[in-house]
């Protein structure tokens, strides 16, 4: 056979291989930024940017590239150039609170001197960090903030919820999948960046445990296991996504792990360990549990990126007739 036949027999095949995997197209499909607030900003006094785009898209693309999961951004136009909620006072007290101005830094009053704000979390449920600013609207990746109170923010990474209740991992996966508070699934972890801080976050969790005389957590699983009737090899561990280990470059197992193969075929569920490790265990072992909660689902464009409008307590009603 000649060799160009060889070489484009190998593509192929290479390529089906591959797409057996299920490997995530994260490039083709970047996840977007839904309206959530209208005439409204975040604080943004721990950005993880402050700068001045050209458009929301150029904003957008900003915080995808820092790893951003909300922002706030100014449009601009005739009718959101100044604040309409600006309640500066005139005479002697207004010139105290210039003076006061006058002495912070850029920094210090971002909505002055910058349209584009990337922020680190998104709102909670009480959008207690909110400011009412007609220059401004607030986007998340996460729509709507979720209705579960007892969910924590990573920064740069995504919100998740630890169950403390053990459970197998099949029930554990149900229990993120189906929950009624939120969309998600058992955490994916398939990143140094993202094991490094959910290890650290457990860490904390157990710390907190610590003085709340709760039960601390050393194991827990996440969206990590090898399963028979899809996986590969012995070694295609799959996420909750279907999407194989074998699609990223990143490893975090323990000592003597992934255990496989013989006796040891049940092995075959994923947890993590404080100190940033994985450890293959019995799925029937009962575990506290992280799941992971996925981001609003896109839409086409941004004309259409209003379906996850809040209009919720303390929203500003009277905002689309400013609009432009």
């Amino acid at each position: 056979m000649a060799p160009a036949v060889l070489f484009l027999v190998f593509t192929y095949l290479m390529g089906v291989s591959r797409g057996s995997l299920n490997c995530p197209t994260g490039k083709l499909n970047p996840l977007q930024f839904h309206l959530v607030r209208q005439c409204q900003r975040a604080a943004a006094d721990e950005a993880l940017a402050l700068e001045n785009t050209s458009s929301l898209k150029e904003c957008a693309d900003l915080a995808h590239d820092m790893r951003g999961l909300a922002l706030n951004y100014a449009p601009g136009g005739p009718k959101r150039r100044l604040n309409a909620f600006d309640q500066r006072s005139f005479g002697k007290q207004g010139d105290k609170e210039q003076r006061i101005r006058s002495r912070l830094s850029v920094f210090e009053q971002p909505g002055e001197f910058f349209n584009c704000h990337v922020l680190k979390c998104p709102q909670n449920n009480t959008f207690s960090g909110m400011v009412n600013d007609s220059r401004f609207d607030y986007y998340s990746l996460y729509g709507r903030p979720t209705v579960v109170r007892n969910y924590s923010c990573i920064p740069e990474v995504g919100l998740f919820v630890v169950y403390t209740q053990p459970s197998a991992y099949l029930n554990a996966s149900l229990t993120c999948s189906n929950s009624s508070e939120f969309t998600g699934s058992l955490a994916h972890i398939a990143s140094e960046h993202r094991t490094s801080l959910l290890a650290q976050w457990l860490v904390e969790f157990n710390r907190k445990s610590q003085s709340l005389a709760e039960g601390n957590v050393y194991l827990a699983y996440v969206g990590l296991a090898y399963n028979s009737s899809t996986s590969l090899s012995p070694l295609d561990f799959r996420n909750s996504q279907g999407e194989s280990l074998q699609c990223f470059l990143y490893r975090a197992w323990d000592g003597g792990h992934p255990r496989v193969g013989g006796d040891l075929g049940n092995a075959s569920c994923v947890a993590l360990t404080p100190q940033g490790t994985w450890q293959t265990l019995n799925c029937d072992r009962e575990l506290p549990f992280i799941c992971e909660i996925h981001t609003a689902r896109s839409t086409f464009g941004w004309e259409q990126s209003s379906s996850e409008l809040d209009i919720g307590p303390n929203a500003v009603f009277e905002c689309g007739r400013d609009r432009v």
